[in-house]
């Protein structure tokens, strides 16, 4: 009981699993998700954040042997589709889920919420090269930014004395790929698929990355240094450059083929639709 109670939700993600195992041992680590985790370290609660009851309930079983005193929420449970399509699910799982949560955290004493958001939410840099900050624009192009955006306002209205870290995460990847975005993308090479020599855009762009053990440090530090954070903390969390795209293409060919250079044709967006 002398360790601080570190609560995860989403614990048996790629993310929430990878934290667990960090925490464990320095911290009494409270895993909650839907479904347990084979020899995750901790306690598992079970949790679904689209019921109030079974949030009580969990909440509830938290509380029974740690007590009323959290040292940190790592909030990673949330909606995401890689289709990009339009769902319910990201208001009711994402947003309502999280107002839920804070909800039921209204028993306890809570010394930081810890909040999975998204790089996303800030419009893209004009220019390759060009680096964006926690003060740049806040732009969502499509419903996964656009929830949570609308969380990070919930929280920030709602979080009554609790301290927030509103953490703006670049693709998460490890050294097992475990980034469907790239996997795919060295799929299409390694089948010397059509679409590998195709770009819907400037594949002069890139998209900023993020390897999972930075992410967890980062967390890590979030966590002992709970006490020194201002109450509302927003941050970015990625790699400082990006590869374009085209790079990313030209060392992937080069990996399994040796090709130095990779042929990719840049293809206007309303043509790739239409062949899509």
């Amino acid at each position: 009981m002398e360790q601080p109670l570190v609560l995860v939700t989403g614990s048996s993600g790629l993310i929430g699993r990878a934290v667990v195992e960090r925490l464990a041992g320095a911290y009494r680590v409270v895993g909650l998700s839907r479904r347990p985790t084979d020899d995750a370290p901790g306690d598992f609660v079970e949790l679904d954040v689209t019921s109030d009851e079974i949030i009580r309930a969990a909440l509830g079983t938290v509380r029974e042997p740690h007590g009323r005193e959290i040292a940190s929420v790592v909030h990673l449970a949330a909606y995401y589709d890689f289709s990009g399509e339009p769902s319910p699910l990201y208001q009711e799982v994402t947003v309502d889920g999280t107002r839920r949560l804070l909800e039921g955290l209204g028993g306890f004493e809570v010394e930081q919420f810890w909040f999975s958001s998204t790089m996303l939410v800030h419009a893209p840099a004009e220019r390759p090269g060009d680096e964006v900050d926690e003060s740049d624009p806040i732009s969502p192009e499509w419903d996964y930014p656009r929830s949570k955006v609308a969380t990070e306002k919930l929280l920030r209205a709602e979080r009554g004395d609790i301290p927030i870290v509103l953490a703006r995460i670049a693709g998460v990847y490890d050294e097992w790929c475990h980034s469907i975005p790239i996997a795919h993308q060295i799929k299409r090479i390694a089948e010397r698929d059509l679409t590998a020599y195709a770009f819907p855009g400037d594949p002069s762009h890139g998209q900023a990355f993020l390897h999972l053990a930075d992410l967890v440090d980062a967390i890590e530090r979030s966590i002992e240094r709970r006490a020194d954070l201002p109450a509302e903390l927003p941050i970015l969390l990625g790699e400082r450059k990006a590869m374009s795209y085209d790079a990313l293409q030209n060392d992937i060919g080069r990996l399994l083929y040796g090709t130095a250079n990779w042929p990719t044709i840049r293809i206007p967006k309303p043509l790739a639709k239409l062949g899509a």
